[in-house]
């Protein structure tokens, strides 16, 4: 990236694509973890590009600890800046963004900032807010703050640790996907390769997020005119999705919908869920690829 840092990308191009997409994963995922999304997406008739954020899965910029960690989420805005332009040359045209959770606070606040364009946006259950009521998150963000100002950034949250073996309970699965074998395959991927995992989220990324969340929500979304398809969770339990209908109300050409039975991660969902994101992607990317 501009200051070196290295980032890990992934192609799989398509002989005569629908469409290309530009895949912007979310916090702590990594390519492994959506391998099977790829594929289907493939099937479907994408061409696809994704990489690792800085400080995720096989990209650089980890803390020594293991944290998700960031100082400010404008490094990952400046990454975009190279990403984006990068995917359209390696795919032999414009992309579409499809745009999960953190990646789809990104993508959002990448083009409300004027910083490119692209034809169309996909968003899946996007980080628009916290899922925790607002007087915990300002406590939560003032505490962060503070940290930060301390020295104390890259130290982990209160609640927050290092990966193990509760990263793959059943209580952050029911938050994530009802399909049992999909939500395996993230132990499963870090098991084989440990460098792929990140823990729980340090004092500098809630303070890095909070003040991105401001951002957003302070830009003017409604000269954002790129043709948006927004899917919320029906179950969702992380992010907020009253957050996500305020951004979804204030662009002019967002579509949004709710998932059936889908958790947090729709397109890792079981069967029906995701075939009926995936149904609304395909149609939606049909209509909108240059």
């Amino acid at each position: 990236m501009a200051d070196g840092t290295p980032v890990r990308t992934f192609l799989l191009p398509h002989a005569v694509p629908l469409a290309r997409l530009l895949l912007l994963n979310g916090r702590a995922d990594f390519f492994e973890k959506w391998a099977r999304l790829f594929a289907e997406l493939h099937d479907l008739g994408f061409a696809l590009a994704a990489f690792d954020w800085r400080g995720q899965g096989r990209s650089g910029g980890k803390p020594a600890n293991g944290a998700g960690h960031i100082s400010s989420f404008d490094l990952w805005l400046d990454d975009l800046d190279r990403l984006v332009p990068w995917a359209c040359a390696a795919l032999g045209g414009e992309v579409l963004l499809l745009a999960h959770s953190m990646g789809g606070h990104l993508a959002l606040r990448w083009l409300a900032d004027g910083r490119g364009r692209v034809p169309a946006l996909v968003l899946t259950a996007p980080f628009c807010g916290f899922a925790l009521p607002r007087p915990v998150m300002a406590v939560l963000a003032a505490l962060a703050r503070r940290q930060v100002r301390r020295g104390r950034a890259e130290a982990y949250a209160p609640g927050q640790k290092p990966w193990g073996a509760h990263r793959m309970d059943r209580a952050r699965a029911t938050i994530l996907t009802s399909d049992t074998g999909r939500f395996a395959e993230e132990g499963s991927a870090v098991e084989a390769d440990p460098a792929l995992a990140v823990g729980g989220v340090s004092w500098g990324w809630i303070a890095a997020a909070e003040t991105s969340l401001a951002r957003l929500h302070a830009a003017p979304l409604e000269r954002l005119a790129t043709p948006t398809l927004m899917l919320l969770a029906e179950r969702e339990r992380l992010v907020s999705n009253r957050a996500a209908r305020a951004v979804a109300a204030r662009l002019p050409a967002c579509t949004a919908e709710t998932v059936p039975g889908a958790a947090h991660e729709i397109l890792r969902e079981a069967d029906a869920p995701r075939r009926f994101a995936l149904s609304r992607i395909r149609a939606f990317a049909a209509r909108h690829a240059p």
